[in-house]
């Protein structure tokens, strides 16, 4: 088996960071959690090993999810990143659309189908 997958969630629901350890358990995956944008990207700077995905939530105090991925992407983030959210509207979509989000899947979610399209999309 080859080395695990680092993901980094982004999410500042505590039961939505819970879940997810569950849905990506070692040894397959590496789940780092930061309960904000502020938080990831203070890992990201501080973490010489990048994360191959960041999964994050929109809806977040002081930075939001289209603020945090417009900040990795001027930070070259070469990862996959993926949005999990609620409540997307047409215009928040339109942003990650530009900013070449490669999935947004909408909360609730479905862990099987969570787990299954994070798998396709690193493959």
């Amino acid at each position: 088996m080859g080395a695990a997958l680092k993901i980094l969630a982004v999410d500042d629901e505590p039961s939505i960071a819970a879940s997810l350890h569950f849905i990506f358990e070692r040894p397959r995956y590496e789940l780092t959690s930061a309960c904000d944008a502020d938080d990831a990207l203070a890992l990201l700077s501080a973490d010489p090993a990048p994360f191959d995905v960041i999964i994050t939530d929109n809806n977040m105090p002081h930075v939001s999810g289209v603020e945090l991925v417009r900040e990795l992407r001027e930070r070259s983030f070469g990862g996959k990143i993926m949005v999990l959210s609620a409540h997307l509207t047409a215009e928040i979509r339109e942003s990650y659309a530009q900013m070449n989000v490669d999935v947004i899947l909408d909360k609730p979610f479905d862990i099987h189908e969570l787990r299954k399209t994070l798998d396709l999309l690193v493959a």
